[in-house]
């Protein structure tokens, strides 16, 4: 029983794998990776925390706000007050 389509890419300019897996698993079905994820030579975690930092998002521990979910309210109540105060410099 196939679990997975292939579908071919034709694309001479560049170098890469010319098939795509499309995965039919059910969603419940997670991919998890041990070390570092190159996609094309580009670091996809180094490439999320630059993201977050450039939209000034604040970093999370998910196990210490398991432990004490006040954490994620206090998380949500600074970021809406900083939404405020940006709003209110861009009207200056």
């Amino acid at each position: 029983m196939r679990d997975h389509t292939t579908t071919a890419i034709f694309n001479s300019t560049q170098n890469y794998n010319p098939y795509i897996t499309e995965s039919t698993f059910p969603i419940e079905h997670t991919l998890t990776v041990e070390g570092r994820a190159i996609v094309q030579g580009r670091d996809i975690l180094k490439e999320l925390d630059e993201m977050r930092d450039a939209l000034l998002l604040l970093k999370r521990d998910v196990a210490m706000e398991a432990k004490y979910p006040k954490l994620r309210g206090l998380k949500d109540a600074y970021e809406a007050q900083l939404e405020k105060y940006k709003t209110f410099e861009a009207l200056k």
